[in-house]
């Protein structure tokens, strides 16, 4: 493992600046033809693309657990071809916090997964507890068809049905009773879990050590179910005792919830009030500010968050011990808020300090803020500039997981350079497309093909 001068990682990010956009050469992303998907682990970071119907993956970051499926350990400052069983069309890639998974169909059809990384708890369901370094085939229950893979810190479930049934299947880290199992057991195989009473499952959202089930109850209610760690009153039900079975959470009166987004001890609701309009509600650590409340004490009950004024909240990113909003200011232009742990520059602010209180990241006129994505400790930015789709980064950056080529944190967003491994890849449709091209016109028929418009996925 090379050796890294300890000084030169907590250097903060380039001394030049446009705002708190760090200068860097302006790279020409030109991505017609490819969709593009950034998935975000706790220290390593995959670009998943797909150029004329085949797949493509390229890692970086933290790999001492083997995590990137690159059959070493050792870990990358920029972005390498990661490959991956040939028979393999992947449907989703997903990275948990140092282990990941691979989901798609094999020749046949039928479902594939895969998995790599780290498994001291079982979190890979292989039934052992080793870590794997390359992308190994995981063997799911008899009969399942895998519908979604969760992939929390270091345990793992598995949505889908037996039959046409509803399933759901879990294995890995349970010290806190996450698994849902009613026990504090590991399991290094899949383990069916079984589900509330007359309840529907719609999403799976695996936290830290903690666990979410968001569905319906038997007359179409809606329901909220939490398990696993609730040390700093994350669950919010009102103490700060664990569970280690599934427990109903009791939600503000008057409030749909939409979604649910868990941080490492901290978990928020976003939904709607009674009139409709956006609501925003809290619980859990907050010794950083993370909950965005305006000052640092945690709250085991689900608390109101104060948004700020003339906002209109669509997304909620929660990070390690950080936070995001992402929405619309009163005109509709694009507006970013940021509160939280900022040890390592990891909210954009161009600083390496703490908020408590919401405060707006800037984003430089012309930009169209398409996603974030909120690591361990390191963020992501897609945004949209003059029409070109371009990709920032920002936070820790100790073990390359931003793919700039260095070890260096950075508190301002970095440009993050794909443009020349996109333009390579683009260059190979173009020549397929010409080859394809002259074996068409060198037979009885022919026709012309080309490249859709520039329609990106992150």
């Amino acid at each position: 493992m090379r050796e890294i001068d300890k000084k030169r990682k907590h250097s903060s990010g380039e001394p030049s600046d446009i705002g708190l956009f760090a200068k860097k050469p302006r790279t020409s992303s030109e991505l017609k033809g490819l969709e593009m998907s950034v998935l975000v682990g706790g220290s390593h970071t995959f670009l998943y693309i797909k150029v004329d119907g085949e797949d493509k993956l390229y890692a970086c970051g933290y790999n001492i657990y083997g995590q990137l499926g690159l059959v070493d350990n050792d870990d990358r400052n920029e972005w390498i071809e990661v490959s991956f069983p040939k028979d393999l069309t992947i449907e989703k890639v997903i990275a948990g916090g140092d282990h990941n998974f691979l989901k798609g169909k094999g020749a046949n059809g039928k479902d594939k997964l895969y998995a790599c990384g780290w498994n001291i708890f079982g979190q890979l369901g292989l039934f052992d507890n080793d870590d794997r370094n390359e992308w190994t085939k995981v063997p799911v229950p008899e009969d399942f068809t895998i519908e979604k893979v969760i992939a929390g810190r270091s345990h793992t479930f598995l949505k889908g049905t037996v039959g046409g049934e509803d399933k759901l299947y879990a294995s890995g880290y349970n010290s806190t009773g996450q698994l849902g199992l009613g026990d504090e057991q590991d399991r290094n195989e899949w383990t069916e879990v079984p589900v509330p009473k007359d309840f529907t499952i719609e999403k799976v959202i695996a936290g830290y050590r903690n666990t979410f089930l968001k569905g319906k109850g038997k007359d179409g209610e809606d329901k909220l179910y939490v398990c696993g760690n609730n040390d700093c009153g994350q669950l919010g039900l009102g103490d700060n005792n664990n569970r280690r079975e599934w427990t109903e959470v009791s939600v503000p009166k008057d409030f749909t919830i939409e979604k649910v987004m868990a941080g490492y001890h901290h978990t928020f609701l976003k939904g709607k009030g009674k009139d409709g309009e956006d609501m925003l509600y809290a619980a859990g650590y907050n010794r950083y500010g993370q909950l965005g409340l305006g000052d640092n004490n945690n709250r085991r009950e689900w608390t109101k968050v104060r948004m700020p004024q003339g906002f209109s909240l669509e997304k909620v990113i929660a990070g390690a011990e950080y936070s995001f909003l992402k929405g619309k200011g009163k005109d509709g232009e694009d507006k970013l808020y940021a509160s939280g742990w900022n040890r390592y520059g990891q909210l954009g602010l161009g600083d390496n300090n703490n908020r408590r209180e919401w405060t707006e990241v800037p984003v430089p006129q012309g930009f169209s803020v398409e996603k974030v994505m909120a690591g361990r400790s390191y963020t992501f930015l897609k945004v949209t500039v003059g029409g070109e789709d371009k990709l920032y980064a920002c936070g820790k950056n100790w073990e390359g997981q931003l793919g700039l080529g260095d070890e260096q944190n950075r508190d301002k967003w970095t440009e993050v350079p794909i443009a020349d491994l996109l333009k390579e890849l683009q260059e190979d449709v173009n020549d397929r497309k010409q080859e394809d091209d002259v074996s068409e016109a060198s037979g009885s028929s022919s026709f012309s093909m080309g490249l859709n418009p520039r329609d990106c996925i992150f």
